[in-house]
């Protein structure tokens, strides 16, 4: 049937739903709902779950989402093709889950005959009418004491419950209710599909910066440890057993959330409207993950595939915008947006851009839409005090502990399989060997550990402590000053009315243009939450390891090895030039020490001498033009030393012919900075000393001592550049101690 047919009064049961005899716990009348999208992989294994379960469900739909697989076809098959509904290939988890139960209506008496019979349910006199000769009577005594139940149970097509996974749930829903404290949501224990002893998720919850938090070590496996019945913030949607009248109430699914994070919103929406959620750990389902694995597309959000992390991400700040209390509101607001800064700027480092995009755009996607979150806040019920919630979330601090641990996990480069499983917040599943093997491995702190193995996050980490703990004096209260700095504005606001204004109070005033490192100061300010003073100290503290790790990325095409390139990326770093900047406070060489080696590295690819012979890449011309802009704002002395170095290639490149690609390119190269920051660039060719000058105020750095001449020590507060290269002077001496290079020298 299709998504708007009108449903028919009675379907007749496939074969495999023995509806004649009353099951275990017979009050409880159960409607699987099972959605499938591509899922012809899985979807045997999830359906002979079903159907195999020792207590039977009374009935059985599924929603097929424009599966362009054998889905469909297979679900009619075991299901019956009057069971299956077809909807749009876009339609999310929960808007599939609400369909298929609009169009299947509660099982009756009519439906169970063992309802109707001398020992069934009576409307009206709300009792079980006891008949002990009766083939139909209820096998369980308290079963007589309250009417029949409806519950939803809701799941994957790549999920594939045990046999007697639905017995548990309905065992551990029997046992609350006889206790007077009835639940409305039961989850099962989640196994993985391939390693069926390593656990996924027993319950979930999430820290309040949107972190996905199960409590479980990294492929913990499943050896009874956390069999308990407990109550939880939420339990997976793969498995969920939820009482349908409770089910209607909340609306099912938040829509704005077609897929992840819909269970754990809706499981918190049903802790504030006062119901239980439960987690039955003698229920058991192996779950295949296979979206958030990346294992078929994400087809429900947009018109295009959508990454599953970007989607995660969203649904996540969702969540947590839709369901904290507005007292905590700022404060997880402000996690969110710091944490997702540090989570893209790690992604960057690790040279997966693509994971860092997904984490900005799955902010964007919620902040850029404050009336959604206002209407979403207003829909929720608040029947109980926060407070009473505060035990389904993680202990403080957990999370960062966890997340420490396995940081140093992975970057102490420990092999053994007990240390890579430290620290787990959640479990990672483990498949097949070999290339499968591999393809399983997308996941978050898998992703960690890949990255923590190459150099380059390792050697920015190592440069960041160093720069931070020789720049401590400069954090706290009040404006950084001195050295070359000049001061710095109170707002973001200020630093643009000071790019922009045309008259500019120095001295008796002035109506030069305002020097154009200034645009890209505010522009950083502004990034920054307005504040100029952060936006400079963090420029001055990161251009040390910044600086390194341009270096580490310029010299690929140079040095294959990466110990070597890393080692030369930490002496490129700690050059005096360097060091010296950031004791002065010379901003331009900070800004020229980062952009340098990107200028040399797209120099080299501009002027086609990646191959002999070769043409200009107008690619990397563009390229190079743009960070000689940038360079050329803060440091205006690198403008004419590229001119002079493309007249340079201009001559070769005349003896070997091909002399107009590689003008019009040096033409580019050269007129781009003069255009983009006319004009004040144009004030440089009118009064050549300008360009010695750079971002700041002249500061004369004092005399040097023959100690800090025989180091490289630039002197200033802090410097540490001399340490290295007093270790590598003590080297060159003791090369020269060699007897042979002694015999060579002689």
């Amino acid at each position: 049937m299709s998504a708007h047919s009108d449903p028919p009064a009675h379907h007749p049961a496939p074969p495999a739903f023995d509806l004649s005899h009353p099951p275990a716990f017979p009050r409880h009348v159960v409607t699987a709902v099972l959605v499938a999208h591509d899922g012809a992989r899985w979807l045997p294994d999830a359906l002979a779950g079903l159907l195999g379960q020792e207590r039977p469900v009374q009935r059985a739909v599924a929603a097929d989402t424009g599966s362009d697989d054998d889905s469909a076809r297979l679900l009619a098959d075991a299901l019956g093709a009057d069971r299956v509904l077809h909807l749009a290939r876009r339609a999310g988890f929960g808007t599939a889950v609400d369909e298929a139960v609009r169009a299947t209506p509660a099982p009756t008496a009519d439906d169970l005959p063992y309802l109707a019979g001398s020992s069934g349910w009576d409307p009206v006199s709300r009792t079980w009418r006891d008949d002990p000769h009766d083939p139909y009577g209820s096998p369980d005594a308290h079963d007589r004491d309250a009417e029949p139940v409806q519950w939803l149970w809701l799941l994957h097509d790549d999920c594939a419950p045990e046999p007697g996974a639905l017995r548990e749930l309905l065992r551990v829903a029997d046992q609350e209710i006889a206790a007077g404290r009835p639940a409305a949501v039961l989850g099962p224990k989640l196994r993985s599909w391939y390693d069926r002893r390593q656990l996924l998720e027993v319950g979930v919850t999430v820290a309040r910066g949107g972190r996905r938090w199960t409590g479980l070590d990294r492929r913990e496996q499943d050896q009874g440890q956390h069999d308990q019945v407990r109550s939880v913030l939420s339990v997976s949607s793969a498995g969920m057993l939820v009482r349908r009248d409770v089910w209607e109430a909340l609306g099912g699914f938040d829509p704005r959330l077609p897929l992840m994070r819909d269970d754990v919103d809706f499981c918190w929406r049903a802790h504030a409207a006062g119901h239980r959620v439960l987690v039955a750990p003698d229920a058991v389902l192996r779950h295949a993950e296979a979206a958030s694995r990346e294992r078929r597309p994400v087809d429900c959000v947009g018109r295009r595939p959508a990454s599953p992390h970007r989607v995660d991400k969203a649904g996540a700040v969702y969540a947590l915008l839709a369901n904290t209390r507005a007292a905590a509101l700022p404060y997880v607001l402000l996690r969110i947006v710091l944490g997702t800064l540090l989570s893209a700027l790690g992604h960057l480092v690790g040279k997966v851009p693509g994971q860092a995009l997904d984490e900005l755009t799955g902010l964007g996607a919620v902040l850029l839409r404050p009336g959604r979150i206002r209407a979403a806040r207003g829909r929720r019920a608040a029947a109980v005090d926060a407070k009473e919630l505060r035990p389904l979330f993680p202990p403080p601090g957990a999370t960062l502990r966890v997340a420490f641990e396995q940081v140093m996990t992975f970057f102490g480069g420990r092999s053994d399989p007990e240390a890579r499983s430290a620290g787990r917040h959640g479990a990672v599943e483990s498949g097949p060997g070999g290339d499968e093997a591999d393809f399983l491995e997308i996941e978050q702190f898998a992703r960690l550990r890949r990255i923590a193995r190459k150099p380059a996050p390792v050697l920015f980490t190592a440069l960041l402590l160093v720069s931070a703990v020789a720049c401590r004096g400069l954090y706290g209260g009040g404006a950084l000053a001195g050295g070359a700095l000049l001061p710095v504005p109170e707002g973001a606001s200020d630093l643009w009315s000071l790019y922009a204004d045309g008259w500019h109070a120095v001295g008796t005033g002035s109506t030069a243009s305002a020097p154009p490192y200034l645009a890209v100061l505010a522009a950083l300010s502004t990034l920054l939450l307005g504040s100029p003073d952060l936006a400079v100290t963090l420029l001055l503290v990161c251009s040390v390891p910044l600086a390194g790790l341009t270096a580490y990325f310029a010299s690929r095409p140079l040095v294959a090895s990466r110990p070597l390139r890393a080692w030369g990326s930490v002496a490129y770093a700690f050059l005096p030039a360097v060091t010296g900047a950031l004791a002065t406070g010379r901003l331009g060489t900070a800004v020229l020490a980062i952009l340098l080696p990107l200028l040399a590295r797209a120099a080299v690819a501009a002027g086609g001498f990646r191959s002999p012979g070769a043409r200009p890449v107008w690619r990397a011309v563009w390229t190079y033009a743009l960070l000689l802009t940038v360079a050329t704002a803060f440091a205006p002395v690198v403008w004419p030393l590229a001119v002079v170095l493309g007249l340079g290639v201009l001559a070769l490149r005349a003896r070997g012919g091909g002399l107009v690609p590689h003008a019009l390119a040096l033409l580019a190269v050269a007129a781009t900075p003069l255009l983009v920051l006319a004009p004040w660039s144009l004030g440089l060719l009118t009064d050549p000393g300008r360009l010695l000058t750079e971002a700041g105020t002249e500061y004369g750095g004092g005399t040097g001592t023959p100690l800090r001449l025989l180091t490289a020590d630039p002197g200033g507060p802090r410097t540490f550049g001399g340490l290295l290269f007093a270790g590598v002077l003590l080297a060159a001496l003791g090369a020269l101690l060699r007897a042979d290079r002694r015999g060579a020298a002689g």
